[in-house]
């Protein structure tokens, strides 16, 4: 039977409010950085007058910019004073960034603080690389849940039906029922050990991931840290010595961050 989700969409929604935020995030994609109208509703299937009227509001706003010469939108100046206002209201930063760069000093790994932005992806929020022979990584890159270590972590402690949905709607991805079951195993570990390795980060040849959730309540998972690094640096008893000290990091974060 097919799996339906158990969270219903919110009753009021505002769909030039939504698609407006839709336009933001694609532009913030490498792949669409400047982009032209119909770029945009090409790919996210507005129409083109929808998607001008939209850009046309967001660029008196200077949320977005238009390049004239090139006749495309870009991302504005006024997000960077909205970014940095979140980051200055975001209260756990600053007791997250301080084990970051303990991590990354004490592992030789970058490390990474990862927050679920929506039902099915997470992203990039803070970073500290590693500087010889690390990985780098860009803030605000944005995943799939069921991606990575990282992703691992968010699964683990989802609702069991929500998670089928995920699996079963990843990327146009059917998971057969052994590969789920698999899955569910290495979940169990996950809840038991605290972390989880990946050897193949966010399907990523050559790259090794461990990871470790963050509870902002008794069982509610909305953040994990990360530590990624080049697989052929380490082997699996030093990966397993790192995820028990990302897991320590993790708990004492969870301790005074949880509401």
């Amino acid at each position: 039977m097919e799996i339906q989700k158990t969270k219903e969409k919110r009753k009021y929604s505002v769909p030039a409010v939504e698609n407006a935020f839709t336009i933001l995030k694609l532009l913030s994609r490498k792949s669409f950085r400047e982009s032209t109208v119909t770029e945009i509703a090409n790919a996210l299937d507005l129409s083109p007058a929808t998607c001008y009227r939209i850009l046309q509001s967001l660029e008196d706003l200077s949320i977005v910019r238009y390049l004239e010469e090139k006749k495309r939108y870009t991302l504005g100046p006024y997000l960077v004073v909205l970014g940095e206002r979140a980051k200055e209201h975001l209260d756990y930063l600053s007791i997250i960034m301080p084990y970051l760069e303990k991590l990354t000093k004490e592992t030789g790994m970058t490390s990474m603080l990862i927050n679920k932005i929506s039902e099915e992806q997470v992203a990039i929020t803070a970073k500290v690389e590693a500087s010889n022979f690390g990985v780098s990584v860009s803030i605000g890159r944005h995943f799939s849940i069921t991606d990575g270590s990282y992703g691992m972590c968010f699964l683990a402690y989802m609702d069991q039906i929500d998670r089928k949905y995920h699996l079963k709607h990843y990327k146009g991805k059917l998971f057969t029922q052994e590969e789920i079951d698999k899955l569910e195993v290495e979940l169990e570990k996950l809840r038991n050990d605290g972390f989880n390795i990946s050897y193949y980060e966010g399907n990523l040849k050559g790259i090794c991931g461990v990871a470790a959730p963050i509870f902002t309540s008794q069982n509610k998972v909305e953040m994990s840290i990360s530590m990624v690094g080049l697989t052929a640096q380490y082997d699996n008893e030093e990966l397993l010595m790192k995820g028990r000290l990302l897991k320590e990091a993790a708990d004492e974060i969870s301790s005074k961050i949880r509401i």
